[in-house]
């Protein structure tokens, strides 16, 4: 893999790294991806292909950095036979693992070496299988491998891994002449392609995944690698997108818990934007969350028993609406409307500074007590009393 990280390198150190106003990006010259979250670039990508093979490199920085070189070998149909790729984490704690995926004859076999559960692994697989990282939602060769195949009149697409398991089927369909998506944990993920069938870019904007990817001139990704591993070092990483968050109070002899995820403004517009108007919304990030009462509470003239429920909201006309609902443990994707226990407005005010994360709190008040959501330039608040 070190030829193919050296080739590229030396290529984009010869390209340079602006992208010119008339650039028109050639099938002879290797692709090259930023993807973004935001105002945050959160991987880059660059790959060569021609009839036979496809090489390149992801370098992704979420929550860490890791740079992945990969090879695939092609069939006489474009086909991926084989995916070799390599990862490794550079820093104080490197670590590198090997994986190779092979398919012939209906079956793919897989090897992973260097890693903490090595193995071999056999798996049958159906025509329309392709070889990946793993890392569907940002590694462009594979969105391009699903484009050309859609083109060529492929019904049905699978995607392959090195986890051993089976290859599952994803929702990928071609949505106009120059425009295919992919399926990502239930949403799309929209792609568009030149006439010469290259992939330009991607937006994830109608999944959970909110990321952005842009085709651009090729320039020098080995810089980015050293300069976010250095980054990851000095504890200035990006690290997880949304991290977990618990926020606990004791009042009136009860006792309150919210477990959530905290979402990041990143320079995007939040209220009506990402947080979509009118439209259901997870009140945070990754799992659903939750909010645990061991005593009986009054909100808004409605009474909500001890217990633990998720917490949904719907932004519209500048206001929230925050929804108590009765199922529990799951993904935040994941919402029976059928178990809401009741829903109410809460007040809206605005904030003197703007605040980067999604906090929620917990205060305690001369009345009771408030569930506080802070984000951006906006606070909601629901009061509550504990019986």
């Amino acid at each position: 893999m070190n030829r193919t990280f050296s080739f590229l390198t030396l290529v984009f150190i010869l390209t340079g790294c602006n992208t010119n106003a008339g650039w028109t990006p050639s099938p002879d010259e290797p692709r090259a991806f930023v993807t973004t979250l935001g105002a945050d670039t959160v991987s880059v990508e660059v790959y060569t292909r021609n009839a036979t093979t496809i090489e390149g490199i992801l370098v992704d920085r979420l929550p860490q950095t890791r740079i992945i070189e990969y090879a695939a070998r092609l069939d006489a149909d474009g086909n991926i036979v084989t995916l070799q790729f390599s990862k490794r984490t550079p820093g104080a704690n490197p670590s590198i693992q090997n994986s190779s995926i092979a398919i012939a004859d209906g079956r793919a076999t897989v090897i992973r070496e260097g890693t903490e559960n090595p193995d071999t692994i056999v798996v049958d697989v159906p025509v329309g299988t392709v070889a990946t990282l793993g890392y569907s939602a940002v590694s462009m060769f594979a969105f391009e491998q699903v484009a050309k195949m859609l083109k060529g009149g492929a019904n049905q697409i699978f995607l392959l891994g090195a986890s051993g398991a089976a290859p599952v089927e994803n929702a990928s369909l071609i949505v106009s002449a120059d425009t295919i998506s992919m399926d990502y944990h239930g949403f799309s993920r929209i792609g568009w392609l030149d006439k010469k069938g290259q992939i330009l870019g991607a937006s994830g904007a109608a999944t959970t995944n909110k990321s952005e990817t842009r085709r651009v001139e090729p320039f020098l990704v080995g810089e980015m690698a050293e300069r976010w591993g250095a980054l990851d070092v000095a504890g200035a990483g990006i690290g997880t997108p949304s991290p977990g968050a618990v926020v606990a109070i004791t009042l009136d002899n009860a006792n309150l818990v919210v477990n959530y995820s905290q979402p990041a403004k990143r320079g995007r517009a939040i209220w009506g934007q990402l947080v979509p108007e009118g439209q259901l919304w997870r009140t945070g990030a990754n799992a659903a969350t939750h909010f645990t009462t061991d005593k009986d509470l009054s909100i808004d003239g409605q009474i909500l028993a001890a217990g633990t429920y998720t917490m949904w909201s719907i932004y519209a006309d500048g206001g929230l609406t925050l929804i108590f609902n009765s199922q529990t443990g799951q993904w935040g994707t994941v919402y029976d409307p059928a178990l809401d226990v009741f829903s109410t407005a809460m007040i809206g005010s605005d904030r003197t500074d703007s605040s980067e994360r999604f906090v929620i709190s917990l205060e305690d008040t001369e009345e009771g007590g408030s569930i506080i959501f802070d984000w951006d330039m906006n606070r909601f608040t629901l009061p509550f009393t504990v019986n």
